[in-house]
């Protein structure tokens, strides 16, 4: 049992451990703390103490306040522009953030409600310029930013929307380079009957996917009511610079010396045909994609909601079982994106607050899906109390570029994530639209597309992207790690743990 699943069972008997000085104290109702607990508490005293005085960093971490000061490239982009930067940057695709909205109003107001919104956060108007080998940021001015105008009135309207929404994927697919003028783009497309489509790019290294669901949200808030509904938020630059400045200190230090020996603790996952090492590297990167049909998605929400949990739990410990089953290994890491908005005044901070936690799964071969949910759920709300905003490309390099050397290597053989696709208003309509799946196959066709990726890639990457009628996914394979009879071994494994848990 891992320390983690061993202070989580504890505590779940209301026996609270804490540190004072080199001590560990505790508190728990009379006679609740039994023999066995204690010899378990004498044996991994060394690692409990470390766990606890991690546990103690993180949440300085969680409740540093904002702090005003000049504008910094964060940690997390620090580390974003040595993943995505550099000569092969755009390679083989451009790295953004789409956020492609439909409007009922004049392209006039649309723009201006776009730029209001763009004025309103410095983040989404920063540019960055390496200097002497530092990454240093930069403020645009609001009224510098322009947005394009395409008129398409002149169409009918089916032309007019098929014209306008491939104009406005295209429009997002070009890079935004990290050290360019902007790193942020706007087009507004007229159609007719005073409607139109706002297409708004975003390099992934200022914006992620909850930043997208903001200023939609907020464009059409200032469309319908003149002003956006959302209590003004805090400022990326000030909750970056109140991260850098915990993990500069003391604080900072011990928890990412607890994550650098988390790291080197795990073991390397060998590709179960030919005993492959499953690391991180560059090269070809094959990408499965297809479709989860309602019924199956369904499934995958009813018995969330019977185990009283979330979907994404569901998904992860699918993902799981098949992985340990594949591999034939019962503990392994995982990587888990996640959303550092974990507070009410942080709902509507705009920038990059993704990051990723790590998790030790264990998935033992005789156990019951629910069991080894219930121990990969206590290990990921252990990891999001040691939180630290890591990107984790390069374990373990955690938050500090150059603590290690950039190419040490990432042996967490797979990652995981999923992202509930969508603003309220968006999921709200798709679920008034007409059931296009009920004729979906299962398993499922699969599209697959090979692509030659400049930058280090992990061995297995599971996208779920829950649009709520629908399910899409994208499982990526790093094939200098995963072969292709590795790869279609693992494919099948996925879908036979699917059929176990939700029979279509």
């Amino acid at each position: 049992m891992s320390v983690a699943r061993l202070i989580a069972e504890l505590e779940s008997r209301s026996i609270l451990l804490s540190l004072d000085g080199d001590q560990i104290r505790y508190r728990s109702p009379k006679q609740a703390l039994t023999d066995s607990d204690r010899d378990a508490l004498r044996a991994r005293r060394v690692e409990i103490m470390d766990y606890l005085t991690a546990r103690h960093a993180a949440r300085s971490l969680r409740a540093a306040r904002p702090v005003a000061g000049p504008i910094e490239p964060s940690v997390a982009q620090e580390m974003w522009r040595a993943f995505a930067g550099g000569v092969e940057e755009g390679k083989p695709v451009a790295l953004n953030i789409g956020m492609v909205g439909r409007f009922v109003a004049a392209p006039e107001a649309v723009i201006a409600a776009i730029r209001q919104v763009i004025g309103r956060y410095d983040a989404l108007r920063t540019r960055f310029e390496a200097q002497d080998g530092t990454l240093r940021a930069f403020l645009n001015p609001a009224e510098a930013f322009e947005v394009e105008l395409q008129d398409l009135r002149g169409l009918g309207m089916d032309a007019a929307q098929q014209a306008a929404e491939k104009d406005a994927q295209q429009f997002c697919a070009l890079l935004n380079r990290i050290e360019g003028s902007w790193l942020t783009r706007a087009k507004v497309l007229a159609l007719p009957e005073g409607k139109c489509l706002a297409a708004i790019s975003s390099a992934h290294m200022i914006a992620d996917a909850g930043t997208r669901n903001i200023l939609l949200e907020e464009i059409h808030d200032i469309l319908e009511t003149g002003a956006p509904r959302a209590p003004s938020p805090v400022h990326y630059n000030e909750y970056s610079l109140a991260e850098r400045e915990v993990l500069a200190g003391q604080q900072g230090a011990q928890l990412i010396e607890h994550w650098r020996r988390w790291y080197h603790d795990q073991p390397t996952m060998p590709a179960p045909s030919d005993g492959t090492p499953l690391t991180w590297g560059n090269g070809i990167r094959i990408v499965k994609n297809f479709t989860i049909p309602p019924r199956v998605a369904d499934g995958v929400r009813a018995l969330a909601e019977t185990l009283k949990v979330t979907s994404f739990l569901i998904y992860l410990t699918i993902f799981s079982v098949a992985i340990a089953r594949w591999a034939n290994m019962e503990r392994f890491p995982i990587r888990i994106l996640g959303d550092k908005r974990i507070s009410l005044e942080l709902t509507n901070t705009v920038g990059l607050m993704f990051c990723a936690d790590a998790i030790e799964v264990y998935v033992p071969s005789k156990a019951d899906f629910e069991s080894i949910m219930r121990g990969i759920l206590a290990e990921y709300d252990a990891a999001l109390g040691l939180r630290i905003p890591s990107l984790h490309f390069w374990a373990p390099h955690c938050v500090r570029p150059g603590i290690e050397v950039p190419n040490y290597p990432n042996k967490i053989p797979a990652v995981f994530n999923y992202y509930s696709m969508g603003t309220a208003r968006e999921r709200a309509e798709r679920r008034t639209a007409p059931d296009t799946g009920a004729a979906l196959c299962w398993p499922p066709d699969i599209v697959t597309l090979t692509q030659t990726w400049p930058r280090r890639s992990s061995p297995l990457f599971l996208h779920v992207m829950d649009y709520g009628h629908e399910v899409q996914v994208s499982l990526h394979f790093f094939q200098g790690a995963v072969s292709p009879a590795d790869q279609d071994s693992f494919t099948a494994m996925l879908f036979q743990v699917f059929a176990d848990v939700v029979p279509a």
